[in-house]
């Protein structure tokens, strides 16, 4: 059998039977990875119709102790040799970063092999110009992992919507913050349901990437990519993480019937990741642990929402192992696979062109007394605002709908101490979008 690619320049017409797979990392994905196709290889051969071998696995250290189910023989600590040899067909990219990541995927794809990766930092940074660099060489770079976990978000937006018209993406990304807040939800202080997210795998030794909204934002930039076929990178998105909220932020929540999330939204031309009420019968609350919710509204299909595990090894390795059947059934049928179009894909918006999507604010107060003097401070200077019953908190937005300017300042001004401002989530009609808008 002769399984051919589609004609480009540099890539080889593949003239075996047997596809040969390279994986690059063994830490927690990547081990999961080798496990899944040593173990289940009889089963991703049936599932893809094409016979595949492991042919290397390039670690940083040889020393390292691993599983048994792992030859060593499979073995290199050399990578670079690893995506050089014209015999490998399939990269499987588990290393991470945008560093020595960057430059193997660049040049596996410059090599005509196709690429699975869960590298989100490097999709959101760099996406667009890869997946124009693999649509130019005729292969394939797919990513499934790199988002939601086992949520098959990314193929239902290049596949199952690729002819709908979405206008917004986004919902809970991030395993990590959601364990942490759901623990301070059952009253641990932010500390201790950290230090429980690092002890469980839920949490890096370093949490900086998920507390501060980052790993969250890398999400959304590669689902804004997808969804809206524009090169927004995650330098471009505001973003709040979770390090400011308090215990006294959480009860207020509870009080209101909300529960703090850390929301993650993209429409055509505004994003955000920022922490936020959002209510209790709303999907983004449902999820608890490190489970991720993730919404798609289209102009036709409404609202689709999908769920599951968004944090750890298995769940991300089983969304790599999907990307290689689905490439495995393309090599086997002469086709690439999950190439979008790349019209604007190098023209990355820029800040100035991407306002935050605005919402309503709720002002957590010192005391009740400072309820009234507030609300009519921002009454004064072009706010919406009423106190909310029984609670030091006044519920505030501007008249006009644009983004809000700084509410600190303003009641500063009146000797009014603000003991935090959180967005309060508030859905957006899919019907009050006009057609042709960029709402």
């Amino acid at each position: 059998m002769s399984l051919t690619h589609p004609a480009h320049a540099g890539r080889t017409q593949l003239d075996r039977d047997t596809v040969r797979i390279a994986l690059l990392g063994c830490g927690t994905v990547g081990s999961g990875v080798a496990n899944l196709l040593i173990g289940s290889a009889s089963a991703i051969a049936a599932r893809s119709g094409v016979a595949f071998t492991l042919e290397a696995i390039a670690v940083l250290s040889l020393g390292k102790p691993r599983t048994d189910r792992i030859p060593r023989s499979l073995l290199t600590a050399d990578a670079r040799s690893v995506v050089l040899d014209p015999a490998v067909d399939v990269v499987i990219e588990c290393i991470g970063g945008t560093g020595v990541a960057a430059d193997l995927v660049e040049t596996a794809l410059l090599r005509g092999k196709h690429v699975v990766t869960a590298n989100k930092d490097l999709l959101a940074t760099r996406g667009p110009e890869l997946r124009a660099l693999a649509h130019a060489r005729g292969v394939t770079i797919t990513y499934e992992a790199a988002v939601g976990g086992a949520i098959p978000i990314v193929r239902t937006l290049t596949a199952s919507l690729a002819g709908e018209e979405i206008l917004e993406v986004g919902g809970v990304l991030n395993g990590t913050t959601n364990f942490i807040l759901s623990a301070m939800f059952e009253g641990e202080s932010y500390a201790s349901a950290l230090a429980k997210a690092q002890r469980l795998g839920f949490a890096e030794s370093d949490p900086t990437n998920d507390v501060e909204g980052v790993d969250a934002a890398h999400k959304l930039a590669i689902l804004a990519q997808l969804a809206f076929g524009r090169g927004l990178v995650t330098s471009e998105i505001p973003r709040v993480g979770i390090t400011r909220l308090t215990p006294d932020d959480v009860t207020l929540a509870k009080r209101l019937g909300y529960r703090l999330k850390l929301v993650a939204c993209a429409r055509r031309d505004a994003s955000l990741v920022t922490p936020a009420f959002v209510h209790t019968d709303h999907p983004f609350a449902q999820p608890a642990g490190p489970q991720n919710c993730i919404r798609i509204t289209g102009r036709n299909s409404g609202s689709l929402t999908f769920a599951g595990a968004g944090a750890g090894g298995a769940p991300t390795a089983s969304a790599v192992i999907s990307d290689v059947v689905a490439v495995l059934r393309h090599i086997g049928v002469g086709r690439h696979v999950g190439i979008l179009p790349v019209d604007d894909s190098l023209t990355p918006v820029t800040t100035a062109h991407e306002p935050s999507i605005p919402l309503p604010r709720i002002v957590r107060l010192h005391s009740l007394r400072d309820a009234r003097p507030a609300r009519e401070a921002l009454l004064a200077a072009g706010f919406q605002a009423r106190a909310l019953d029984g609670v030091p908190a006044i519920r505030t937005e501007r008249v006009d709908g644009e983004a809000p300017v700084r509410i600190e300042a303003i009641l500063a001004a009146h000797a009014i101490v603000a003991q935090s401002i959180i967005p309060l989530w508030e859905d957006v009609d899919p019907h009050a979008y006009q057609e042709g808008s960029h709402v």
